[in-house]
């Protein structure tokens, strides 16, 4: 089963827009329309996964291309807490420097889509992406050109300003999530759901450079979450397993995975629990199933010196 191209049959050939929308579908497959993002021109500071997977950092950022191999004989962590804070410590004495300021974060992602107990492993995309390390701009190859767009992915800045707390990261990002919601839809009421936060953090986990500082308070802020555990030797697209943070709601059970030596990001997990029939902006109904499963897997992180570049 072809997902991805399967979510893609209404859209047009990759503009911004088209792009954005076969995303949005793939995310609503698995976690319905809260998880939905919008094209950047109408949520200008949304925070929300744009990958093909419910399922953000690249915790590998010095020229690192992962090297595809079995895990065996993983030594299980005790407790999510366990998790976070070896996740966390992992950030902070990652010898890699600094970018400079003009440089970007390349990112390389196998995405997998299927049914829950056979995916099809002959139908997958790769999905390449460049963002800014200020957070500003990211760009994409579309039919041999190269892309841009101004970047929704909170400014690295903002949550690098001190004190750098886990509490004090996720009320930013609750805070610019809030104040999105005030300015469109005024749907949360005041309340961000852990789902919601969730996906957040892992779009920046996946996406962004961020300071060593900040990525350790995040993966310190996850156990603080409701709901959140931790689950052992779970795969992501290419075949490797990790020890992964895991939330399951009614929606969705989803999985942030670490590898279990380094704690370092793999990739990400998800399985959509129940049917739901959503209806898109054009009036079109579409209904996803429960069992659908979505993976992607991290195959490069690398900071460059212009977008485009690979090496």
């Amino acid at each position: 089963m072809n997902a991805i191209k399967e979510f893609r049959r209404n859209t047009p050939a990759m503009t911004v827009e088209a792009a954005e929308a076969a995303r949005a579908q793939l995310m609503a497959a698995i976690h319905g329309p809260d998880a939905v993002r919008k094209p950047t021109a109408t949520r200008a500071r949304r925070l929300s996964w744009r990958v093909a997977v419910a399922a953000a950092l690249a915790l590998i950022v010095g020229g690192t291309v992962v090297t595809l191999r079995d895990k065996p004989d993983m030594t299980p962590v005790a407790s999510v807490a366990e998790l976070g804070e070896r996740a966390a410590r992992a950030a902070e004495t990652d010898p890699t420097p600094a970018p400079g300021p003009g440089q970007w974060l390349y990112t390389k992602e196998l995405q997998l889509t299927g049914v829950e107990g056979d995916v099809d492993r002959d139908q997958r995309d790769t999905w390449e992406r460049w963002t800014s390390v200020d957070g500003k701009r990211s760009a994409w190859y579309q039919d041999g050109k190269l892309m841009f767009q101004g970047s929704a992915v909170m400014n690295p800045a903002e949550l690098a300003k001190p004190p750098v707390t886990s509490a004090g990261v996720i009320a930013k990002i609750k805070a610019a999530i809030l104040d999105e919601d005030r300015r469109g839809s005024q749907e949360l009421n005041g309340q961000v759901p852990t789902g919601m936060l969730f996906m957040e953090i892992n779009q920046l986990i996946t996406e962004q450079w961020l300071a060593p500082d900040v990525r350790a308070a995040l993966f310190r802020a996850l156990p603080t979450l409701k709901g959140i555990t931790v689950t052992q030797d779970v795969p992501v697209a290419d075949g490797r397993r990790g020890v992964a943070f895991s939330l399951a709601d009614t929606e969705a059970r989803s999985y942030l995975i670490l590898d279990p030596e380094t704690f370092r990001y793999l990739g990400t997990n998800s399985t959509r629990l129940k049917d739901r029939t959503y209806t898109w902006a054009d009036g079109n109904k579409e209904t996803f199933k429960a069992g659908t499963v979505g993976l992607t897997a991290q195959l490069e992180a690398k900071i460059v010196n212009q977008a485009g570049q690979r090496s």
